[in-house]
């Protein structure tokens, strides 16, 4: 029984309930309709063995029709093992971890695992104690682990992965952890791809809103525009709206001279040209402004968000397969990290600099 995170399910019915609707078929009643044993619809279901490809249409056919849902129960009692996966995102409202917990749900589904997905509200250390317990108690067989600001070895990571749990690291690498897998984007190289663009457009005064100063994906963008902006003021934010507004409020106000914003994602970018339109600025005519990320407001935004896109959806893809695959077989000796590849994307809110 799992009491460390807690599930809250509403059900509204719009018609009384009807006692008498079918209920779900058993496992011995879709394998008489499909015409074969009780094993193969198994190992249909658990991809433990190999079933011909006709056969296991028919039998998921039956599935989906007569809507047959696996004893989970009855599978944990007999394998020892909960069906369940875990993920720790820091806030599952943000739009960013939203789609990574898409993408995790959708691959965990394909593996017929359940998903739990725990909200650390910002790696808050004593939430992610409770979470961890659930690992370590075999309510569930893994963990996906998304951290959001400067976090290093804790002692409860480090335990982790002492005793090589299966765990994931997804987005973010976390400093002396480095063996564990991860699945992260090329921060890097995509910043580097801003910083040339914004360069070759003729600017020479930078400004840089970065996220939390001890994260690996803030560290790695900022690198990469500083090779093309070397003397680029640098402010630290949060990621959020606000964050980017503030800062770039403060620079406003301390009288520091650019043309040019980079904004290490695109929440705080969108704060950013905010403040200047307030400043009486216009963007891209006066000041050049860049995100990270390309989230779905940066496209729709007047103007568009010059920004680099990352597959979010993808990095919570891989990271369940790295982790469900790691499960299959046993150990996650050999499980390999995955870097995925970023694409600039350019649109009105970057231009010459100001001819003055």
């Amino acid at each position: 029984m799992i009491t460390d995170c807690k599930t809250f399910c509403v059900v509204r019915y719009s018609e009384p309930v009807d006692d008498a609707a079918p209920k779900p078929w058993t496992m011995q009643q879709i394998a008489a309709a499909a015409g074969v044993s009780v094993t193969t619809v198994s190992h249909t279901l658990s991809g433990k063995r190999p079933v011909s490809t006709q056969t296991a249409l028919r039998i998921r056919s039956l599935i989906d029709q007569f809507g047959y849902v696996p004893d989970a129960g009855a599978r944990r009692l007999k394998s020892g093992r909960s069906g369940m996966i875990g993920l720790a995102v820091p806030d599952i409202s943000h739009w960013y971890f939203g789609r990574i917990a898409r993408g995790v749900e959708e691959m965990a589904n394909e593996y017929d695992y359940g998903l739990i997905i725990c909200s650390t509200s910002n790696s808050d250390p004593r939430r992610e104690k409770r979470y961890f317990n659930l690992l370590r108690t075999r309510s569930i067989e893994g963990l996906i682990y998304t951290a959001s600001r400067e976090i290093g070895p804790t002692d409860e990571l480090m335990s982790i992965s002492a005793s090589a749990s299966p765990i994931v690291l997804a987005d973010e690498v976390v400093s002396g952890l480095e063996r564990v897998p991860s699945v992260t984007s090329l921060n890097s190289a995509g910043a580097r791809e801003l910083g040339r663009h914004v360069r070759e457009l003729g600017h020479r005064r930078a400004v840089i809103v970065a996220g939390f100063e001890g994260l690996r994906s803030t560290i790695e963008r900022v690198a990469g525009i500083r090779e093309s902006f070397p003397d680029a003021v640098v402010v630290y934010g949060d990621f959020e709206v606000q964050s980017g507004y503030d800062r770039v409020d403060e620079l406003l106000a301390r009288g520091v001279e650019f043309t040019a914003v980079f904004a290490c994602n695109d929440y705080m970018a969108v704060g950013a040209m905010r403040r200047l339109h307030e400043a009486g600025l216009r963007v891209p005519d006066d000041v050049s402004v860049v995100g990270f990320d390309d989230i779905d407001i940066a496209g729709v935004i007047t103007p568009g968000l010059t920004t680099v896109r990352q597959d979010m959806l993808e990095i919570g893809r891989r990271s369940a397969r790295l982790l469900l695959e790691s499960l299959a077989a046993g150990t996650m000796r050999g499980i390999e990290s995955v870097t995925l590849p970023v694409e600039l994307v350019v649109r009105g809110s970057t231009a010459p600099p100001p001819a003055s």
